[in-house]
């Protein structure tokens, strides 16, 4: 897999790209203050495919939310330690 970052303005944005063969996956992050002590973590993620993953990701493509959804979840659990 390689990454390519396309945007670095932390602590707000953060956008980057993962390819492998068959997949594209663009994820564009935002962070927003809401209280001093809260944060709003915007995350837009873009998956595509090609060749065989196409058939693939058409079976799969609930488990992919899925594990979106687990990562922004562990992440979360991470920074509020």
């Amino acid at each position: 897999m390689t990454e390519t970052i396309l945007r670095d303005e932390l602590p707000a944005h953060f956008d980057g790209t993962y390819k492998m063969k068959g997949v594209l996956n663009t994820i564009r992050s935002s962070f927003e203050n809401v209280e001093p002590s809260s944060t709003r973590w915007v995350s837009e993620v873009e998956f595509k495919f090609t060749g065989l993953m196409k058939i693939i990701a058409y079976f799969m493509k609930d488990d992919f939310k899925k594990q979106s959804e687990i990562i922004m979840s562990n992440f979360k659990k991470f920074v509020e330690l």
